[in-house]
């Protein structure tokens, strides 16, 4: 286990030092377009960080500004979309401090006795390092929970590096976390992002490359790992072709649960109707293979997307389809299903407020609990700015998961609800420093007969109200 937990640290060493930054030149022409016009650029939290606050506060003379992002990633991309280009400091690191103190109260009938008091100590590293040709991000969060029941370390890391060319780009990115819980709600608060209280929406990568833990399980060890990459060929100034692949593994430590691995092929045609919209044709292949079961799931995906941006207020996003699945081995023999497929999100920004809303259709791994799922959830967030120094937020999340292979240990058809709420208030204390307090409620139901994984037939509902500091150390700039 110690080797694992030190493998973000040796890919944070080898990204800072290694790779190379290289100073911007230019800027964008203007656009003399009679259509609908975007509003003026706005500075939401930079795509790299989740400490905000302390990073639209870095001193401009000493870095200049750039267009950190844009919103030309393509639609049948694995990168997630973004409201438009966003102003600010480039190559910079900026670490940060947290500490939650959390009291938690629970129903849950697994047989095992949550800690009535637990707390979280946390170090964040943010990381931009942006030039003409290339784009690196990075956030790193490492720590631990500490309680008397139990105590487990938190290492988190999601980076995507790309370098463009005239007409084609490359793109290389990894998402890994080692966490004692599911990152569906993890914390009480919404997840991992939201522990410092800052109001991050959304990765850089696409959530639905990781493998999917939308089950709740006892208290256990798992680590997570997705490694992706991506070509993009530019066909003509409105088209593109891309070819992306990537590979996951979810596999717990000491616990019986399902280890499993996930590899996709996806390859799209992007076309840029208008300055705001686009459309794709995407065809994607999914295969699911199970430690210690001689059993494999396929599915050949084809959808039709389209997307919507109005640069600094609305992204929008909607990809669907029929989804072949495919099931092969002893367990079930050879058996075909047709079914559907559905990526969608909306991320939408007014003068005081946020909205990120997500729904997916998809077949996923089973979270560990099932030989594979039919899995639909839902996502969304808003914040809102209540006066200069306050600021609050909510999240609440929904899954379903059906299961779609029956094993001798479970017999009986299974079907998991799972669903959280979370209510968080902010105090900004100086920019890149603030207090929060926070709500968070979590249930698991459940329907099935006969089950041979831990807490895989109980139902249950936690509750947590959380406390927490959050301190942002001075940044550290790249020339």
């Amino acid at each position: 286990m110690g080797e694992l937990m030190r493998i973000p640290g040796w890919v944070l060493l080898v990204t800072v030092l290694y790779v190379p930054a290289v100073q911007a030149q230019g800027t964008d022409a203007d656009k003399d377009d009679k259509r609908e016009q975007p509003v003026a650029a706005y500075t939401p939290p930079l795509p790299a960080g989740k400490t905000n606050v302390l990073a639209m506060n870095l001193p401009q003379g000493a870095t200049g500004e750039t267009e950190v992002a844009d919103n030309n990633r393509p639609l049948g991309g694995v990168q997630e979309p973004t409201l438009g280009p966003i102003l600010g400091a480039r190559n910079f690191l900026i670490p940060s401090i947290s500490v939650v103190s959390q009291m938690a109260a629970s129903s849950s009938e697994s047989g095992y006795a949550r800690p009535a008091a637990f707390s979280y100590l946390l170090g964040t590293l943010d990381l931009n390092r942006v030039s003409e040709r290339s784009e690196l991000f990075l956030h790193y969060t490492g720590g631990g929970i500490f309680s008397s029941y139990l105590s487990s370390a938190i290492q988190d890391m999601e980076f995507s590096y790309s370098y463009k060319w005239q007409r084609c780009s490359l793109l290389a990115g990894d998402q890994v976390s080692y966490l004692s819980e599911s990152p569906f709600g993890f914390g009480g608060v919404g997840g991992l992002a939201f522990l410092n209280g800052s109001f991050q929406f959304g990765p850089f990568l696409s959530g639905t490359l990781a493998p999917n833990q939308t089950i709740p399980t006892i208290v256990a060890p798992r680590l997570s790992n997705t490694a992706v990459s991506q070509i993009e060929y530019e066909l003509s100034p409105r088209s593109s072709w891309t070819a992306s692949g990537s590979y996951g593994m979810l596999n717990f430590v000491g616990a019986g649960f399902i280890n499993s691995t996930e590899g996709l092929l996806q390859t799209s045609y992007n076309y840029a109707v208008s300055q705001q919209s686009s459309i794709a044709v995407i065809y994607r292949f999914d295969a699911f293979r199970f430690s210690y079961l001689p059993q494999r799931l396929e599915g050949h995906v084809a959808q039709l997307g389209y997307a919507r941006y109005v640069t600094g207020r609305l992204s929008l996003h909607l990809a669907v389809g029929p989804n072949l699945e495919m099931f092969r081995g002893v367990v079930i023999g050879t058996a075909n299903r047709l079914s559907w497929a559905l990526n969608s999100g909306v991320n939408y920004k007014m003068d005081r407020t946020n909205l990120l809303l997500s729904y997916d259709h998809l077949m996923t791994g089973g979270s560990g609990v099932l030989v594979g799922a039919q899995t639909s959830q839902v996502e969304a967030t808003v914040g809102r700015k209540l006066t200069a120094r306050w600021q609050g937020s909510t999240s609440l999340g929904y899954a379903s998961n059906q299961g779609l292979v029956q094993t001798s240990a479970n017999s009986g058809k299974q079907h998991y609800n799972s669903w959280y709420v979370a209510v968080r208030f902010g105090y900004q204390l100086r920019p890149g420093t603030d207090f929060f307090l926070g709500y968070g409620a979590r249930l698991q139901a459940t329907k099935a007969s006969v089950c041979g994984i831990p807490n895989c037939g109980t139902s249950g509902v936690d509750h947590e109200v959380s406390a927490g500091f959050n301190f942002g150390l001075r940044p550290l700039l790249f020339r």
